[in-house]
């Protein structure tokens, strides 16, 4: 792109160019910058960066091939990471090479537990983690109110026996 200092202002232009060469998708070692996943045809910015934070903060990533051997797909069914940073990740294979040539399918494939498990789409698999987190919710949240309950209890048990010990009715 022919940026004019004359029309857009020296600010803006650096601006812009700085951004151009920014990091947009750090893995690990690996930096992709827009350039870099626009050459694989990935304008997913946005997603790339929220892909970026989680995979470097709560996944520890070494870089882009460590994300495909290391890391399930189950991995990423979490907040903030949707089909769209899937796709960004799917880019960054790509760009790297690895996976051939459908490297998410790829990736998906060599991180299946059972092979007569069908591959699911990554909504699938979000809505069914879902599920499960809301079972488990379900359960802690039964087994609180019992463990509140039976404490209540114990409690008015106690209240109750001093009263009679002093003679004081309530």
């Amino acid at each position: 792109m022919k940026l004019s200092k004359a029309v857009l202002g020296s600010s803006a232009v650096e601006s812009l160019m700085k951004r151009e060469s920014q990091a947009i998708l750090v893995l690990g070692k690996d930096v992709f910058t827009r350039g870099d996943l626009s050459s694989v045809k990935c304008w997913n910015f946005v997603a790339a960066q929220s892909l970026s934070a989680i995979l470097n903060r709560e996944l520890d990533v070494k870089n882009t091939k460590d994300v495909f051997d290391r890391i399930p797909p189950t991995a990423l069914a979490i907040p903030r990471i949707g089909a769209i940073a899937l796709a960004v990740l799917g880019a960054a294979f790509e760009a790297k090479g690895i996976g051939g040539e459908r490297p998410l399918e790829a990736w998906v494939e060599k991180h299946r537990k059972d092979e007569n498990d069908p591959m699911v789409t990554f909504v699938s698999l979000k809505r069914r983690d879902a599920k499960h987190t809301e079972i488990i919710n379900a359960e802690k949240k039964k087994r609180k109110a019992a463990r509140r309950d039976q404490a209540h209890r114990t409690r008015v048990g106690r209240f109750e026996m001093r009263q009679q010990r002093t003679g004081v009715s309530a």
